[in-house]
């Protein structure tokens, strides 16, 4: 695998890898989203401080990145923070080599920045080699599916029978699971 890089999307969408030094002006977007954060970092604990859990996650995700193990961008939108997408080998993978997650703070949201950054990103760990990748959603998350299966549209993939279990603000949640089954397409140039 590789390091992580930054993305150029277009004029207005980079994609910038997650580090410590995004800390203030990711708790401030995260703060935007209330309690559907939850749903975009299942892993965040309700008992802990948000911000040093965010923190731990940024130092985590900056090693991580830097040896090419996991992936975590800040989806930047006219130098403003608009979100994070990610791709992480994680334990609860149905068949894929990567599990890709996304969040859009709700003041950019309906602006297609979850879209062009998914495809961003899949175009980036495509030009790696032959790999697949996986998005798993929350079926009440009614954007966050829309926006998984306008993708798997996009990228040729299909939905998966099976379905994960995510814990969720210490809730175990079915998500619905879909699979793009290889990277590169075979017609991409």
């Amino acid at each position: 695998m590789r390091p992580i890089t930054s993305i150029e999307c277009d004029i207005n969408l980079r994609l910038i890898p997650a580090t410590p030094d995004h800390l203030p002006s990711l708790i401030e977007a995260i703060n935007e989203s209330g309690n559907e954060i939850y749903q975009a970092m299942p892993w965040l604990e309700l008992d802990e401080p948000i911000p040093v859990q965010v923190e731990d996650y940024l130092q985590e995700v900056e090693r991580f990145g830097a040896g090419g193990l996991s992936y975590h961008w800040i989806i930047q939108y006219s130098g403003e923070i608009a979100g994070l997408i990610a791709l992480d080998y994680t334990p609860h993978l149905v068949i894929g080599h990567w599990n890709m997650g996304y969040w859009v703070r709700p003041d950019y949201q309906q602006k297609g920045l979850a879209g062009q950054s998914i495809d961003a990103v899949l175009t980036w760990i495509g030009r790696s080699g032959l790999t697949s990748v996986e998005i798993g959603v929350n079926p009440a998350n009614i954007a966050g599916v829309r926006t998984a299966e306008s993708a798997i549209q996009r990228w040729q993939g299909h939905r998966l029978d099976n379905q994960i279990e995510v814990e969720v603000a210490g809730q175990s949640i079915l998500h619905h699971c879909w699979l793009i089954p290889r990277l590169p397409l075979e017609d991409s140039k």
